[in-house]
């Protein structure tokens, strides 16, 4: 079997930006779910979290794989 391609500087940044969209996505939510029930706002924070979680997950299954059995 071949070797794992390397993390690099792109795959952070993507990392990075993907666990923003998480965080950008909450205080979405929270900043406006208080001043009332809008259903922009709710699916533009839903969908900023469901992509960003989306895209982590690719991270956490290339971090599995890379350290699966010897």
């Amino acid at each position: 079997m071949g070797d794992a391609p390397q993390f690099t500087r792109a795959d952070a940044y993507r990392t990075v930006t993907s666990a923003l969209m998480v965080v950008l996505g909450g205080v979405i939510l929270v900043r406006t779910l208080p001043l009332g029930f809008h259903v922009t706002a709710f699916l533009v924070g839903a969908c900023f979290i469901g992509l960003g979680a989306h895209r982590l997950s690719f991270v956490v299954r290339y971090l599995r794989r890379g350290r699966g059995p010897a």
